[in-house]
């Protein structure tokens, strides 16, 4: 039956875009590669600071005022030496470069 171009009759047993067992249409990755999330200590691990903690949830999500909470967290913490090093890197890119720059310096919750 000639449904017309690129209709599949129903009744045939083929998948549709399978041209043989096991071939993913698409070019999609037939066995994608899974990554376990890191266990609290490996995170903890790698947090520079781990003892500082920075709320950010529920507040202002500004980069200045993000930058300004941990700039502040971490001098109240004693590491005023590092603060110059923290904002080089922070605002080294874009507001993803900042965020991640702070959940590796301090505790972000």
């Amino acid at each position: 039956m000639d449904l017309g171009p690129g209709i599949d009759d129903p009744d045939d047993d083929a998948p549709l875009g399978a041209s043989e067992p096991g071939h993913v249409p698409g070019g999609m990755l037939e066995h994608p590669s899974l990554s376990m999330p890191p266990s609290p200590d490996e995170t903890q691990d790698a947090i520079r600071h781990p003892e500082v903690v920075v709320r950010l949830t529920g507040g202002d999500g500004n980069a200045f005022a993000v930058l300004g909470a941990v700039r502040r967290a971490l001098r109240d913490a004693g590491h005023a030496d590092e603060v110059e090093e923290f904002f080089a890197e922070a605002t080294s890119g874009d507001y993803d470069t900042l965020l991640s720059t702070c959940m590796r310096w301090v505790t972000i919750h």
